[in-house]
């Protein structure tokens, strides 16, 4: 008889929400995602569980120990010694682990340079050449945040009731409509001048808001990428 696949469960446990899937063979079972207050009361049997989390959550690392004791994997910040990735930082466990997957995902795609482009509650871009080595990247604000800081922190800059968020990035008629479309625009054109400095880097784009955003540029999304790093630890390191 063929042998069993080893399933594996991978919880991406985000700012404020928390996503899964679960896994055998690359294939992908069964997926979800819920805000922290509406996650499911029985987690899916697996095989191995390997969490990323870029916030704590100690309520939910109780629940999944209880769950599935040693075959819980939780990661909290990137590996230091792992083979297939070479820091840049100084300190590597300073690396957003979530970027760090999402760069090992990048990786499962092929083997030439890489532009890993996370588009969630901040905009992440990071560069990795294709010996693995980690080139360094920019943050900036995304697309909420970085509205949600103009009319928290400007005093005329607010929206009004009547007011609606535009998708078309043309100059906006009021003022929902400017810092909606403005914001856009200026992400779009950050994303835009480092492809433009770095062609011979191949473009991935991720996240909650990732869809909007390769759109944008006419490339595929990727929105998978921090499950496949999850999923490639597992096959080689876990």
């Amino acid at each position: 008889m063929p042998e069993k696949s080893v399933s594996v469960l991978l919880i991406d446990a985000g700012n404020t929400r928390c996503k899964w899937q679960l896994r055998a063979a690359g294939q992908i079972l069964e997926e979800g995602s819920a805000a922290y207050a509406a996650l499911p009361a029985d987690w899916p049997e697996a095989d191995r569980v390997v969490v990323a989390c870029v916030a704590g959550q100690p309520d939910l690392q109780d629940r999944l120990r209880q769950r599935y004791g040693e075959r819980l994997y939780w990661l909290s910040e990137p590996l230091a010694g792992y083979p297939h990735f070479h820091h840049c930082y100084p300190q590597p466990q300073r690396l957003g682990v979530d970027r760090w997957l999402a760069m090992l995902g990048a990786r499962t795609h092929g083997s030439g340079n890489v532009l890993v482009v996370d588009a969630g509650t901040a905009l992440t871009i990071d560069l990795m050449n294709a010996a693995n080595q980690h080139e360094g990247g920019f943050i900036v604000p995304g697309l909420e945040l970085a509205q949600q800081a103009l009319f928290n922190n400007t005093a005329r800059v607010r929206p009004f009731v009547d007011e609606q968020v535009q998708t078309a990035l043309v100059p906006g008629r009021d003022t929902l409509s400017c810092v909606s479309a403005g914001v856009q625009r200026q992400l779009q054109a950050l994303v835009m001048s480092v492809v433009q400095d770095y062609p011979d880097y191949r473009l991935f784009i991720s996240g909650g808001d990732g869809h909007w955003l390769a759109q944008r540029l006419a490339v595929p999304p990727s929105p998978h990428l921090i499950f496949e790093g999850m999923e490639s630890l597992c096959a080689g390191y876990f």
